[in-house]
């Protein structure tokens, strides 16, 4: 069964890896029939997540001979060819599984050729798409599925009145399965800003300094990770869960914010150590400098600073109507519940920038906030200012972000491929008349972020 649930099925949830894909490897070699097949996909999908994805090509495709035609297989085989930027042999897989009898199998095929984001559908998918997204056979899950592959198709012909009323309906589908807990986010907001200070503590010289990328998704920071990775120091890792989890396990012990202003220097050290420990299997070259790329990470720049005192924080900042129309535009396999609607896109943006205010004045000079307009309009010098702040001396490759071969995980994977552009400056200009009622919020928060970040003189330089 295909999953709306994850794009990538998270089978193995334990972070050693490492060794889950050693034991999956020598079961393998003493098992056979359907068992061998389901140690075959479980092998996939963790190599999938620590970002081994040739060998995930491997595994899938040869359990594709193997066992013969499997839809699950084919799509998470798409996945890993969709990572390395194969995007010829990412089609022809999602293809097949959009080919396959098995109707959630299919709509799961086309919404992921939809997500390449450029992937040109036929008359007779459009059919197909709009067929699955009335049936009564499929979950509402599954049609809402059919409805954003449909605003895609739509948005790309310039239909945007009817891309918008397809997204609309699919987000609003999504929203009924997964509601947004808006109250927890404001009062975690809150709470951080009324609990977390600065605390006094001095990093030892040898303290690593990994680079974290935060924001709000679909703002640029994968092409700000592509930028960074192509520099012959930095090793990029994946979008880790780390703080996130370290969140949930301080809450639980006695508050999150709280639990931080409180950490002692042993229990300091011990996170540190453990988030070294556990990321080191999504480092396999072990650069000098590496790269957390977990938007969310927004949230726990506090726990962050805590653990790496000399950690470099960049924020990407996009223009909020864009980002708003492009978080509305797409399916999150999980979490990023506020995103099923426009107000809620609003309210977790003021949440966002309210928070980053703070954090700005707590760490003055140690957060980048970069421009993603600026940066798209005038890459070089954006670039150049970028490696500056990270102490990183310019490779050309840095400035040829789109030529890297390193896989990528995210929603932009096929967008990277390409050279820096302005094309998508101004694409929530084409549903203005779809949002009159927000746009002056939208504004409003376009104001803020550019007087409480880039006119702050404590921004990062």
């Amino acid at each position: 069964m295909i999953s709306i649930d994850s794009e990538v099925d998270q089978t193995d949830t334990s972070p050693d890896y490492a060794n889950r894909i050693q034991a999956l490897t020598e079961q393998i070699q003493q098992s056979s029939g359907d068992k061998a097949a389901a140690l075959y996909e479980a092998l996939g999908q963790v190599q999938l997540k620590v970002g081994a994805v040739d060998g995930a090509v491997e595994t899938y495709s040869t359990c594709l001979k193997r066992f013969g035609d499997n839809a699950r297989l084919q799509l998470n085989l798409g996945h890993a060819y969709k990572a390395k930027g194969e995007l010829a042999l990412a089609i022809g897989a999602y293809q097949a599984v959009a080919q396959d009898p098995i109707q959630k199998a299919a709509v799961t095929g086309l919404w992921s050729l939809a997500n390449l984001k450029g992937y040109g559908f036929s008359n007779q998918e459009v059919q197909k798409l709009e067929t699955l997204s009335q049936s009564k056979d499929l979950s509402l899950g599954h049609q809402s599925l059919a409805q954003f592959a449909l605003g895609d198709h739509w948005a790309q012909t310039s239909a945007y009145q009817r891309a918008f009323t397809a997204f609309e309906i699919a987000n609003q589908g999504i929203a009924q399965i997964r509601p947004f807990p808006g109250d927890q986010y404001q009062n975690l907001i809150k709470t951080l800003i009324d609990f977390v200070h600065r605390v006094s503590w001095t990093p030892s010289e040898a303290m690593a300094e990994p680079i974290f990328i935060v924001g709000m998704p679909r703002s640029g920071s994968t092409l700000v990770e592509q930028i960074l990775s192509a520099h012959s120091q930095v090793e990029a890792t994946d979008e880790l869960m780390l703080m996130g989890d370290f969140a949930r396990k301080l809450e639980q012990d006695g508050g999150y914010a709280t639990r931080i202003r409180r950490l002692q220097d042993p229990a300091v050290e011990d996170l540190a150590e453990r988030y070294l420990l556990v990321s080191a299997v999504f480092r396999p070259m072990n650069l000098p400098i590496f790269i957390d790329k977990n938007p969310n990470n927004f949230l726990h720049i506090g726990l962050i600073k805590r653990l790496f005192p000399k950690a470099k924080i960049v924020n990407v900042v996009r223009d909020p109507l864009d980002n708003a129309i492009s978080v509305f535009k797409q399916f999150f396999a999980q979490g990023h519940e506020y995103s099923y609607s426009v107000p809620g896109i609003v309210f977790y943006w003021q949440g966002y920038l309210t928070l980053m205010k703070h954090w700005q004045a707590l760490f003055p000079g140690q957060i980048y906030h970069l421009d993603y307009e600026a940066l798209v309009t005038s890459p070089v010098a954006e670039i150049e200012n970028l490696l500056r702040y990270c102490a990183l001396t310019p490779e050309p490759l840095c400035f040829t972000p789109h030529l890297s071969e390193r896989a990528v995980m995210t929603p932009s994977a096929a967008q990277v491929r390409n050279p820096i552009s302005t094309a998508s400056l101004g694409s929530g200009l084409h549903y203005k008349s779809e949002l009159l009622a927000t746009l002056p919020q939208i504004a409003a928060l376009k104001h803020q972020a550019k007087v409480w970040l880039f006119d702050d003189p404590n921004q990062g330089s």
